[in-house]
């Protein structure tokens, strides 16, 4: 596979012309994999290719690994459609935010239940769910929150999620 990044035209299913002109070449498997290595390097999914083949995306695959072929230059283009990712990107951890987050995760591990509210490690404990609560309601996903504290993504979302 070609090592450019290609925009793929993911929920897209292949014209029915070219879906008809797969199926009268599926007999001639080179001209096939040419095919399929040039739809592949135009954007369309291993799966938009595969399907009108009753053929697996593995299998798509391992034809377009073996090319590279000739340019073939009536191959259709998918629909340039906007992805949309479902997660907004991070803004990120501020370095003042960072320096809080790691002086206050030390202190809050040795919280226990049964410590008085006046105690440093529950003062560090619940500023350090209050401050992570905060940043996640920001957008700061909560992998990025557990590794600036040093703990696992389960027990970060159990705190920002406050699920015990």
């Amino acid at each position: 596979m070609s090592t450019a990044p290609r925009k793929s035209a993911r929920n897209q299913t292949l014209p029915l012309t070219e879906q008809k002109f797969l199926k009268s070449i599926a007999t001639d498997l080179p001209q096939l994999k040419a095919r399929c290595y040039c739809l592949y390097q135009a954007g369309w999914t291993l799966s938009a290719i595969g399907e009108p083949l009753g053929r697996a995306r593995s299998t798509v695959r391992s034809w377009i690994v073996s090319g590279p072929y000739p340019a073939q230059s009536d191959i259709p283009q998918p629909i340039d459609k906007t992805y949309v990712r479902k997660r907004p990107v991070s803004p990120g951890i501020s370095d003042t935010d960072l320096t809080r987050l790691r002086a206050l995760a030390p202190l809050a591990r040795r919280y226990r239940a049964r410590f008085p509210e006046s105690h440093s490690a529950t003062i560090a404990n619940n500023n350090l769910s209050t401050l992570t609560r905060q940043l996640h309601s920001e957008g700061v996903s909560i992998q990025e929150l557990a590794d600036a504290t040093g703990v696992t993504y389960r027990a970060m979302y159990r705190r920002v999620k406050n699920v015990r």
